[in-house]
């Protein structure tokens, strides 16, 4: 968190001088309101009208002051919690694809919600709340040390007890805190999940297994936050028993000296307000040190996972043209699983097309994946132009692929389709009339909003929007994931026909079934067996 804090650092500096002149007009203020009850107590009315009207100039400084510490300490949390979205954010796009299918989204949904709040409000919040109640103590303390220093000794000691619970219960109160973060982020997984499935759950009827699955998660994650707040309550409840029984002994060593004669009873007054002025910084820096040492662990975390970069630093080879890509002797297999690819070889070059062939399971979509280095062979190599693919570098901006599931963002059909890239309409609207989704080809419809996912679309529009989105980006390899599935028999023979009239690069076609005479225009052919 070290560079989030440097980055703003002016709002934490503005912080501390607001509200080290606020703790200077509080403490004057003590000191006024003594002066003001001797000079009542000696009948001297002029000082009293003087004393009071420096009261209430005081009082308006201090409330001025801590206006600015809080407007400042706003500006301070809010540009915070703004950085660490934009870093994790940043993170997460350094990510590969495979990794981020590989964690459950609800996951990287608590990390950017519940996680970066509670390292916001429990950490980094705490910086400028501790910088004003050490700032407070500082002044206080000096303040008893000039009105006397036996009271301001005793004051500190006892005072200070209570710093020390949060120290000695702090392994207790990360555990709970970690146990409470890792219950709610699974939790809030298993909602990503049931949201993702929720035709299924209405389809068999399975909402009353659900909601007790639903209601078992969400217990945990109760019992578990209140497993921490309860050590944090009972911290809390020590931390003011100590503080009052400190209190009170003070206020008796004060009320002594004024039964000896050596205080005033004004001076008395000011010793009590400043003992209740350093009371609450006391008690209110436990419980702030508290949330601070058992929200530090999760900081590191998250610290540690902005530093994380991606890990493309093997990726140095510049390769200007793309000529050949070459599976020799591939091996594969997920885990500890039989081998799914088994001495896979292939070579393509460029100009020519590729169909890959296979029943569901043999490794098609596996061996694109390879390619596109999400993955590395338990033997064999894939070479581009005779080198290591793994390390090309940018290799994946160099290849346009058409998942059999495609996704859609919540955008304009036009966005959809040029990925934010400027391309003049008329290409796109040939294309749509190409790929018989003629509805759209005008101006007008490439303005239509396409809903989250497409699900305003039907699965063979989805299907050729996002074939349509491959072809344009016109990229030296193109991997092409059963574009016949869920289409018409209509837009099928479409499809196949501008697949066998590309041209230029390399391209691979993975499909179940192709009509033969359409294979022709493919160089290759590639069937793998299950």
């Amino acid at each position: 968190m070290k560079n989030i804090i440097k980055a703003h650092l002016k709002p934490l500096a503005a912080c501390l001088v607001f509200v080290f002149v606020a703790g200077l007009a509080g403490t004057y203020v003590q000191f006024l309101k003594g002066e003001l009850l001797d000079a009542a107590l000696e009948g001297i009315s002029s000082d009293v009208f003087r004393l009071s009207a420096a009261f209430f100039a005081v009082v308006a400084v201090e409330l001025a002051a801590y206006y600015g510490y809080d407007y400042f300490r706003g500006r301070f949390s809010v540009a915070n919690k703004n950085s660490m979205r934009g870093r994790f954010f940043d993170w997460l796009l350094a990510r590969s694809p495979i990794e981020i299918m590989s964690v459950q989204q609800g996951e990287f949904v608590a990390q950017y919600t519940d996680q970066i709040d509670q390292v916001n409000d429990g950490y980094l919040d705490n910086i400028p709340l501790l910088i004003e109640i050490s700032s407070k103590a500082v002044t206080v303390s000096a303040a008893l040390f000039w009105l006397d220093y036996r009271i301001a000794v005793l004051t500190l000691f006892l005072l200070t007890m209570p710093l020390y619970v949060p120290k000695l219960i702090e392994k207790r109160l990360q555990n709970a805190k970690k146990e409470s973060i890792d219950s709610f982020q699974k939790h809030l997984g298993n909602i990503v999940e049931w949201l993702s499935g929720f035709e299924l759950i209405k389809n068999y009827s399975i909402e009353r297994v659900i909601r007790s699955k639903f209601q078992k998660s969400n217990d945990d994650v109760s019992v578990k936050l209140f497993r921490f707040k309860r050590i944090t309550y009972l911290s809390k409840t020590i931390t003011a028993l100590l503080s009052y029984m400190s209190h009170f002994i003070v206020i008796v060593a004060t009320a002594a000296l004024v039964l000896s004669g050596e205080f005033s009873a004004g001076d008395f007054f000011i010793a009590v307000g400043l003992i209740d002025q350093l009371s609450y910084p006391i008690i209110a820096i436990s419980v702030y040190l508290q949330e601070f040492l058992s929200t530090k662990p999760l900081a590191k975390k998250l610290e540690a996972l902005f530093e994380q970069t991606a890990e493309d630093g093997k990726r140095t080879l510049d390769i200007p043209n793309i000529d050949s890509v070459a599976f020799r002797h591939v091996c594969f297999g997920y885990g500890d699983a039989a081998p799914l690819l088994n001495d896979f070889s292939l070579t393509v070059n460029a100009g020519e097309k590729c169909i890959i062939t296979g029943p569901s399971g043999s490794g098609k979509s596996t061996s694109m994946n390879l390619l596109l280095g999400y993955y590395e062979p338990r033997s064999g190599e894939i070479l581009i132009n005779g080198a290591n693919a793994f390390c090309v570098k940018g290799l994946n901006e160099r290849i346009a692929i058409m998942r059999q599931d495609p996704v859609l963002f919540n955008d304009t059909l036009r966005n959809n389709l040029t990925m934010y890239r400027d391309m003049g309409d008329d290409e796109l609207i040939a294309l749509l009339q190409k790929l018989n989704l003629s509805k759209f080809a005008s101006r007008e419809g490439l303005n239509a909003i396409i809903s989250e996912g497409g699900s305003n679309l039907s699965g063979g529009e989805r299907k050729r929007i996002a074939l349509a989105r491959t072809l344009l980006r016109k990229a030296p390899i193109t991997i092409i994931d059963e574009p016949l599935a869920n289409v018409d028999s209509e837009t099928a023979e479409k499809i196949e026909d501008i697949l066998s009239e590309l041209s230029g690069g390399i391209v691979f076609v993975i499909t179940h079934h192709f009509s033969e005479d359409k294979k022709k225009a493919f160089a290759k052919e590639f069937r793998l067996r299950a």
